[in-house]
């Protein structure tokens, strides 16, 4: 959760209106159950009220608030509408409705909302903030800075006020960067850092800025002064990771990437999770039977797995949750115990050195690969035998049995990035050997992101999206054995970019497939199949649209496909 997430939550648990048209004692007991955490005294409370008074505001938008923190978004909705309506020019009511909408997914009801919350109280500052986060969630970029640019101009002298300026400039500077507005948004962040010399997230952002500009010394300042602020802040030290290969000082790249790993997965406290995927527990099963076949677990792992292996038979044909996901089922305390200690733990880390004397394969025509990625336009290609043997083979061996795979996706494959552990000295070689080998296409770009995706036999890949980056490598690492149709399996491109004006929620959301197709078919664009091969790599735009092309893949934990992604630059930037 974010800063400005943390205190529209504040804001959402702490303000509730007073009632003077209800039974005011019954009312103040419930509220104060409700702020003390009593929750079902709290409920009792005002349902007791609302059996005297169906209508009383307050009663229904403090059982609005108190359903949102048990997590039930749905019901939440219910009774903040109802409060809504029975407290029409009550901001708070309107605020809080927005907040939960916008948190549930329906943004654009949600922008409906603060606008009712600014109708009733023009200088609203949190509701005027938030306008601004939603418009910049749905692309809204100028509505969104004229949302933060008001913000700036509400109580300039008020002692709160540098706080929330403070907020707004950072806010500002988001939207700026994202409309490509660099020296502008580097002047909100510092104006940011002014108000507020402790607003870690604005020094990090700022540091984003400086690093795009080439300027990595001021960068790598800024991600250290967010760090000295906020000592482990993830985002700051992988992003300091970052610039540190841009820097040529990998070792210290790695050690920012193992340290964000390590406070994400490596902090021994159970994880308590309501939902899990099945695609993930299948996965974890076989890893960890293929870590005790190599010898690289003692017996000590053997409850936890054998927990996995009953989980998975469990929840093998068990009903799909709320939302209709075959993938994600909710699990019970019962049955998380047995897993809770270990699941989403660095388990093991296989070595994965880089390769004296290369890794990438000696005999790559750099001249031919370069030619033909520049005769296309959009740009696309693929090089085939991209690794040297030994890089190929240790990379095989180090996502078998690395036990990095934490982000899940409703299509059943599983992801790990950078600052998952999926950062080793082998991977940063190849993504600077590639830069190097292949300067006509990267020329200054540099690596911004890296993950790997692992399939799941039996479900699909990923669904169609563009990436935000200047130029994309996605390279294949699993035997061709495994793959069962040879004439798939890989990638589909389509030659036409992504409009310059879709934001990354759009062209990268799989709620936005629709839209991509409509608009992919208007432009009469054609699709480009590249199947499957071990250790081949397609090289192109990132703007252009791509997605996993069907999957047929023997079952078996080794015939899993695994595809790496490396990406270079920034969308739309020389």
């Amino acid at each position: 959760m974010n800063r400005n997430e943390r205190r529209r939550d504040e804001k959402l648990h702490g303000k509730q209106a007073g009632g003077a048209d209800a039974p005011a004692a019954l009312l103040r007991e419930a509220q104060l159950h409700h702020q003390a955490g009593r929750l079902d005294e709290a409920e009792r409370g005002y349902r007791s009220l609302l059996e005297r008074a169906p209508t009383q505001p307050d009663a229904l938008h403090g059982l609005g608030l108190l359903t949102y923190r048990r997590g039930n978004l749905k019901d939440a909705l219910g009774w903040l509408a109802k409060a809504c309506a029975a407290g029409p020019r009550n901001p708070i009511y309107w605020f809080n409705h927005g907040v939960v909408l916008q948190r549930a997914g329906h943004t654009t009801d949600a922008v409906e909302a603060y606008g009712q919350a600014i109708h009733w109280n023009p200088r609203y500052i949190e509701a005027r903030t938030n306008l601004g986060n939603a418009y910049k969630e749905l692309g809204r970029l100028s509505d969104a800075q004229a949302a933060y640019e008001r913000v700036l101009t509400l109580n300039p002298d008020h002692a709160e006020a540098h706080t929330d300026h403070a907020e707004a400039h950072n806010n500002l500077g988001v939207v700026l960067k994202e409309q490509g507005r660099l020296d502008e948004a580097a002047e909100s962040y510092r104006r940011a850092i002014a108000l507020k010399p402790t607003h870690a997230e604005a020094q990090n952002n700022l540091g984003l800025v400086l690093l795009e500009q080439g300027r990595l010394d001021d960068a790598i300042r800024c991600f250290e002064r967010a760090l000295q602020i906020v000592p482990g802040y993830g985002t700051a030290l992988y992003n300091l990771g970052i610039a540190w290969i841009w820097r040529e000082d990998i070792p210290r790249a790695l050690r920012c990437f193992a340290e964000t790993a390590q406070a994400k997965h490596a902090h021994g406290r159970p994880v308590a999770e309501t939902t899990v995927f099945r695609s993930r527990l299948k996965h974890d099963a076989e890893q960890l039977e293929y870590l005790r076949e190599s010898g690289l677990l003692g017996d000590e792992w053997n409850p936890y797995h054998e927990a996995l292996t009953r989980l998975c038979e469990k929840l093998e044909h068990s009903a799909t949750d709320a939302t209709g996901s075959s993938n994600r089922v909710p699990l019970s305390p019962a049955d998380m115990q047995p897993i809770a200690a270990s699941y989403n733990r660095l388990i093991h880390i296989a070595p994965c050195e880089a390769i004296e004397g290369g890794a990438l394969a000696a005999d790559l025509d750099s001249a031919a690969v370069e030619a033909r990625y520049l005769a296309t336009n959009p740009e696309v290609t693929y090089i085939d035998g991209l690794l040297a043997d030994e890089a190929l083979q240790r990379l095989r061996r180090f996502c078998w049995a690395s036990t990095i795979w934490k982000k899940d996706y409703e299509n059943g494959y599983i992801g790990a990035f950078l600052g998952d552990g999926f950062a080793s000295p082998l991977l940063l070689q190849i993504a600077e050997e590639l830069r190097r080998r292949f300067p006509r296409i990267f020329g200054t770009h540099r690596l911004t992101q890296a993950w790997a995706f692992k399939h799941d036999s039996a479900r699909r890949g990923l669904n169609i999206h563009a990436d935000a980056a200047a130029v994309n490598v996605n390279f294949w690492i699993t035997p061709d054995e495994a793959n069962l149709n040879p004439e798939s399996g890989g990638l589909v491109v389509w030659d036409k970019e992504a409009p310059r004006d879709w934001d990354f929620k759009t062209y990268n959301s799989d709620k936005a497939r629709g839209k991509i197709y409509e608009w992919l078919n208007a432009q009469g664009a054609k699709e480009i199949k590249i199947p499957y091969r071990a250790n081949r790599a397609v090289v192109f735009n990132s703007d252009l649209f791509h997605e996993t092309d069907d999957i047929a893949f023997k079952e078996g934990f080794t015939n899993r496909r695994i595809n790496i992604t490396l990406l270079y630059g920034h969308r739309h930037r020389p």
